[in-house]
């Protein structure tokens, strides 16, 4: 299962990144139409057309694991991202990216308003697929980061360090 990023053909999509902190989870409004089936990054559907590409991310992403850090993301091109699956893809099922069953480190930068969902490897690549959402590949092909930038996610201002609440 790989990946391959390739320059955008259309404009860019016309859709938001949002977090819903109450539901503990990321979305894309408005929601793909074109979506067939999906690679699941932990609990994150990367929602992916009838050819594999991306098309849309949601799916639960609890703010009560992400881990406060100073984050910077990537200079990224807009383009389009394909899935490269092992076998063909069947509409309405995900494949599972990460068999191991540990999440990956999410952390989360307030200040900046980004997080980050952390893979392996040395990013070749880095593709921003839709406002606020940049994924980072590998010269293999592998998925080794995916940066979310939600409209916004107030919410989530009690979760400043304790550092921060005494200032």
């Amino acid at each position: 299962m790989k990946f391959r990023a390739s320059l955008a053909t259309g404009g860019i999509p016309n859709r938001v990144l949002i977090y819903r902190a109450n539901e503990y989870s990321f979305d894309v409004t408005p929601s793909a139409s074109d979506a067939f089936a999906s690679a699941l990054l932990d609990d994150l559907n990367l929602e992916l057309d009838v050819n594999g590409k991306v098309v849309s991310i949601w799916g639960m992403c609890p703010h009560t694991r992400w881990k406060e850090a100073a984050l910077s993301p990537p200079s990224a091109i807009f383009g389009e991202v394909y899935f490269v699956p092992d076998t063909p893809l069947v509409r309405g099922v995900s494949t599972r990216l990460n068999n191991d069953k540990k999440y990956r480190p999410v952390l989360v930068d307030l200040a900046a308003g980004w997080v980050c969902v952390q893979g392996e490897g040395a990013a070749a690549s880095s593709v921003k697929i839709l406002p606020g959402v940049i994924i980072e590949i590998t010269a293999q092909g592998d998925l080794c980061a995916l940066w979310l930038k939600p409209d916004s996610f107030p919410e989530l201002a009690y979760r400043a360090s304790p550092v921060a609440k005494r200032r």
